[in-house]
């Protein structure tokens, strides 16, 4: 295993300390869990309705650029 060293602020570290306290953890078990689901989070396959769903905006869109022209057309 791995040692970081994170620099939080005091309010955020007492309230982290206080919270994974309360849920019967310490800060760096809760740390790691939250890292480890965000990694497991990411990682994970695309639900078939999104996957499904991918293919209806074109990858070549400039959605800000579109989303502009859309906002100045119907402001003008």
């Amino acid at each position: 295993m791995s040692t970081i060293t994170v620099v939080l602020p005091e309010e955020d570290l007492v309230f982290l300390q206080a919270y994974s306290a309360a849920h019967g953890t310490s800060a760096e078990a809760f740390l790691a869990r939250q890292a480890r689901n965000l990694r497991e989070h990411l990682q994970a396959p695309l639900r078939a309705e999104i996957t499904a769903a991918s293919g209806i905006i074109d990858p070549e869109l400039d959605a800000g650029a579109a989303y502009r022209a859309h906002l100045e057309a119907k402001h003008a």
